[in-house]
């Protein structure tokens, strides 16, 4: 497969770009490893430095300080993000000082697709459904197979209920996938067959459909905004109402606990918040969101806070029916594990459907952030 030369720049770019957002916004270790600690300072209106300073040629450092003052500079150009103290590697930065003009348009993009990508062939994904299906039923089949030789309340049979939840979770995860293509119309032309899919996986996760088919488009559409990004927006060092400030968080573990054993054990936290509380706490109070929007809830329609921006608020007009139309799905399947719960006990409900969900849970935030 061939890829143009642009097109792994640009996606280079957008992984620098990340890394440098987060390390804004705390999410980036304060110290580095010795050897990534040779950096090029560069400014956001200059172009590159000379090649061969970077690369150390010519003699040693001596000459190199000594070219540095010979060297006529580079036109001026307006590179999309600030080069100041990056350690560079790879294409030397020449990926990072891409331009808005850089970019191809949607309409460029599309060109250069296959049309067939665009057409949704519904056999090909009834096909896929089946195949995720009877892989996560044959799990589930294992599982209960198991239930009168290893007990679930028994804590010893601990290690293997989570070995089970996790690869359960994990062939179950293909479901989600399928889901998602739903709530995005790929899965089939037939847009009742679509929903009816769409709506029943969403509610076994205990995701509502229409809430996260909105949302979702909302996160495509604004991807990137600080203020109106729907996901995965870091914090903002500068905003006076954060409402999950994590920096000054951050700042007390290493206050704490030193800088290396602090980084440690901030990464440790921040894998648990998002991998395991991360996606129910997107859901119910709009987890890592734009500012702007208020705090959302996916099973209630109207903010929880009065948004900035009123007008752009996550379920507008006849979005909100669609909201509680999604809660029915959900509240049938939280019932019938909650009485799942009351009936053989919550260490069996938790074995057999509360574990392997989590694990699908992490998969979906683990390769989504």
């Amino acid at each position: 497969m061939m890829f143009h030369t642009k097109t792994i720049s640009i996606f280079i770019a957008t992984i620098a770009a990340t890394c440098n957002n987060y390390h804004a916004s705390g999410f980036t270790p304060t110290t580095i490893s010795t050897r990534q600690q040779t950096t090029t300072s560069l400014n956001i209106a200059t172009s590159l430095p000379n090649v061969a300073d970077i690369l150390n040629l010519g003699g040693g450092s001596n000459n190199n300080n000594n070219n540095n003052n010979n060297i006529e500079k580079e036109p001026e150009s307006k590179a999309l993000i600030d080069l100041d103290g990056i350690a560079l590697s790879g294409l030397k930065g020449k990926a990072l000082t891409l331009t808005t003009e850089d970019f191809p348009d949607s309409g460029t993009v599309r060109k250069v697709i296959p049309a067939d990508c665009f057409e949704p062939e519904t056999a090909k994904s009834l096909g896929y459904l089946s195949v995720s299906v009877v892989g996560t039923a044959l799990c589930t089949a294992f599982g209960f197979a198991a239930l009168p030789i290893l007990d679930p309340a028994n804590i010893l049979t601990l290690p293997f209920w989570t070995a089970y939840s996790v690869v359960t979770g994990t062939v179950a995860m293909g479901l989600w996938v399928l889901a998602h293509e739903c709530g995005h119309g790929a899965f089939s032309k037939d847009k009742k067959l679509q929903d009816a899919v769409g709506y029943v996986l969403h509610s076994l996760f205990l995701v509502p459909y229409y809430s996260w088919q909105r949302s979702h488009a909302v996160h495509h559409r604004y991807t990137n905004h600080m203020e109106l990004g729907e996901t995965h927006v870091p914090d903002d060092e500068n905003a006076d109402d954060n409402l999950y400030d994590s920096i000054e968080l951050r700042k007390t573990f290493l206050d704490k606990f030193g800088d290396e054993k602090g980084i440690e054990l901030w990464g440790s936290f921040q894998a648990f918040l998002h991998l395991i509380i991360g996606w129910p706490a997107y859901l119910l109070i709009g987890a890592t969101g734009g500012p702007d929007r208020g705090m959302t809830n996916h099973y209630f329609p109207n903010p929880l806070t009065q948004p900035k921006q009123p007008k752009k608020e996550l379920f507008p007009g006849n979005w909100k029916e669609k909201v509680y139309q999604s809660d029915i799905g959900v509240a049938f399947v939280a019932a019938g594990a909650l009485t799942w719960a009351a009936c053989n006990g919550i260490p069996e409900m938790m074995a057999m459907y509360g574990g392997p969900l989590i694990v699908v849970n992490a998969w979906l935030v683990l390769y989504t952030w």
